[in-house]
């Protein structure tokens, strides 16, 4: 079986991930016909991870791949698990300096978009640029350096005593004046009335300046320049020598060594058989060590010599150099164009476009017309968010349709990523019948006792799946009149996370993430503004507010969804978008709370009407307000509020103490439960009828 193959089998992945990327690397293998291939991903299925694990494939079938995706940020997410796959792939081994075949990946981009770390940037083009110019420069590259740390290991006693000499001819420039009696011979300890440094420290303080640099060129060659450009056997010649550089530094820094015997084995290396009871260990082991460096660095020296490296005259050339010789390249499709300039050495062969469903037909056309490309493989999900499209013209006669469901809807076959392992089971339920028609399995790991995470707010209310319904909220148009917002529903919002925060500030808890996402810009706006930065600076505790568009990808431990729409007619404009609604309902891990209108959302005949209806098959529909939010000690004592005990599927009945107090007289009174219910009912609706301005006067403290 071939390595590639048994690589993937001895993996991490699940079934149908494996047979995803057995099938595209048959494709890609295929010589004599084009083909293509579609795997759809839904959220929290592990599509990244295959798509890393099969460019990592692709890579070391040594086929040439594009890979594209329609942002920076998706696009940065690509690579930054390639490298670090690469990377886990290799740790067990000692040397990472060459192994991790970071010169034949290349990354394209803008670089303030794609936010580079430390990681990414080792495959980023303008810093593989900068860093090649540097290590091929003429007069400061490689080759000096090389002759450099040669020089300095071979001469070193030599170039100590002509310091020594300089140093003499300097303090004797200094007192022309007076009269200096010179010691006859030449030691380490100087002349009369003069201090001078050892040869140890010499060593020590010429290592740093000299050989560093050298070690940092020979890294840069590793990770800069296509292993299958140098060839094994060099890459592995600079490995040795980097590990017995490392050595030598090691032990020219120990306290064991001596000045005056390394000074004398230096000059004589003979000695060390010939007088082996007369030096120290560590003494002996750094001339041997030395030899040995001076041996592998002059065989690396022919080696690297013998290499048609190209001559750089300015940074263009390296930029050239740099798309001809890798083998998997990543950018966004837009950026691909720019590939159709560049006179490849071969052929792309095969393009992988991730996130495929949030890309235009034309998009997708871009890196399609490569010439040289026979296989393409598009990663998406089109039950998520499509392209952007702002024209209602534009948008009736679907020009945000993506290749990929344009292909799915023809019937070509596609590899289903059917394990999700993100999502609580009761979060991933109603997704699952509705976008997925019950196809998606839940992981192992989502089933688990150890999933059920605690410590959050008590009640069946705050479990892992619930609908809040928000009755008194009333939407409202922004400033500018173009978006919309709930203040209801911002103030409930923030009460939440101010719950979870202390809930979790008094807990065991690690760490809690939590993600407040809404459609419309106005209420996003809304609630980062009354958040201001108070959580900001709590290690552990983070709050994101994004849209849903801006939370596509993400996920978080807790997910707070503000639907804002709060009307009579059930109209809820693009809400009703039930690939923004998929978005919206896969993004929690543990616990997502839906606040909304249920009212307004069951006359709305769209998949948030389903919704509604299953919270209530499910008993995870709650009646709420401002008021059930607080926690027992929050309560004003001065007007007391007491909540009655409420069960799933029933709304949490709320009064005040005086108001309870009549409900008990008037049941005494006349005896009749009806009566009391009557007046228990009428008493709530009065309670409910209140404005919001009126709630928020009263004296809770926060």
């Amino acid at each position: 079986m071939d390595v590639t193959y048994q690589n993937i089998d001895s993996s991490t992945l699940n079934e149908c991930q494996r047979g995803a990327i057995r099938d595209c690397l048959g494709r890609a293998r295929c010589s004599h016909r084009s083909g293509l291939e579609l795997i759809k991903g839904p959220p929290g299925t592990g599509k990244t991870k295959t798509v890393s694990t099969l460019l990592v494939s692709l890579l070391k079938m040594k086929c040439r791949t594009l890979t594209c995706a329609p942002t920076n940020v998706a696009i940065k997410e690509v690579a930054s698990r390639v490298v670090k796959l690469l990377k886990s792939e290799t740790s067990s081994t000692q040397n990472s300096a060459a192994k991790n075949a970071l010169g034949d990946i290349l990354l394209l981009g803008n670089e303030d978009r794609l936010n580079l770390d430390s990681e990414v940037q080792e495959i980023y083009l303008g810093y593989r640029v900068k860093e090649l110019w540097k290590c091929f420069a003429p007069l400061s590259g490689w080759q000096y350096r090389l002759s450099s740390t040669i020089d300095f290991l071979q001469r070193c006693v030599i170039q100590f005593y002509v310091h020594l000499e300089n140093e003499r001819k300097n303090e004797r420039n200094k007192n022309q004046d007076s009269k200096v009696e010179e010691r006859k011979g030449t030691s380490e300890t100087g002349w009369k009335g003069m201090k001078c440094q050892s040869f140890l420290q010499y060593a020590r303080d010429i290592f740093k300046p000299t050989v560093l640099p050298f070690q940092n060129c020979m890294i840069t060659l590793c990770n800069h320049v296509p292993e299958s450009f140098m060839g094994r056997e060099l890459v592995e010649k600079i490995e040795c020598v980097i590990d017995l550089l490392k050595s030598f530094r090691s032990l020219l820094f120990c306290d064991k060594v001596r000045s005056n015997e390394l000074r004398k084995l230096f000059r004589r290396p003979n000695l060390i058989e010939d007088s082996s009871n007369l030096f120290t260990p560590a003494s002996k082991e750094l001339c041997r060590i030395r030899t040995r460096c001076i041996s592998a660095l002059k065989d690396l020296s022919k080696s690297l010599r013998g290499v048609k490296f190209p001559v750089f005259r300015n940074k263009y050339e390296i930029k050239n150099f740099c798309f001809k010789s890798a083998s998997l390249i990543l950018c966004t499709t837009a950026t691909s164009y720019k590939l159709h300039s560049v006179k490849m050495k071969e052929p792309l062969e095969v393009l992988v476009i991730d996130e495929a469903a949030q890309l235009k037909e034309c998009e997708s056309a871009i890196p399609l017309q490569l010439p040289g490309v026979r296989h393409a493989i598009l990663i998406g999900d089109e039950c998520q968010l499509p392209a952007m499209v702002q024209s209602k013209a534009c948008t009736k006669a679907e020009f945000g349709r993506s290749l990929f469901e344009r292909l799915t809807l023809l019937g070509h076959p596609v590899h289903l990523l059917n394990i999700q392992y993100r999502m609580h089971p009761s979060i991933s339920c109603f997704p699952n019948s509705i976008f997925y028609s019950g196809k998606i399995q839940d992981g192992d790991n989502v089933k688990s006792p150890s999933y059920e995470k605690k410590g959050y707010l008590p009640g069946p209310m705050f479990g892992p799946y619930s609908f809040m319904n928000v009755n008194g909220g009333r939407e409202e148009l922004d400033d500018v009149g173009r978006s919309r917002r709930n203040m209801t529903e911002v103030d409930i919002t923030l009460k939440l996370v101010k719950n979870l925060y202390k809930e979790w500030n008094g807990s065991n808890e690690k760490k809690l993430s939590i993600g407040v996402i809404s459609p419309y810009t106005a209420q996003v706006i809304a609630i980062k503004k009354k958040l201001g930065d108070r959580y900001e600076r709590t290690d552990g505790f983070s709050v994101k507010v994004k849209s849903v568009d801006g939370f596509q990808g993400g996920e978080e431990d807790i997910i707070i969804i503000s639907t804002v729409r709060s009307n009579e007619s059930g109209a809820i404009g693009f809400l009703s978008n039930a690939q923004r609604a998929n978005v919206a309902l896969t993004r929690a891990r543990y616990c997502m709370w839906i606040l909304g209108c249920g009212r307004t959302l069951m006359s709305s005949e769209s998949v948030w009407q389903k919704l509604v209806y299953d919270a209530k098959a499910r008993e995870c529909f709650f009646d709420v307000d401002q008021l059930e939010l607080l926690l027992p000690g929050e309560r004003n004592p001065r007007r007391k509020v007491q909540l009655s005990g409420y069960s799933k599927g029933s709304s949490a009945r709320l009064t005040t103490g005086n108001k309870k107090s009549e409900m008990k007289h008037n049941r005494r009174s006349t005896g009749s439960d009806e009566d009391y219910e009557r007046i228990q009912e009428s008493v709530i609706n009065k309670v409910k009828l209140m404005s919001i301005e009126e709630l928020t006067r009263l004296d809770f403290a926060m």
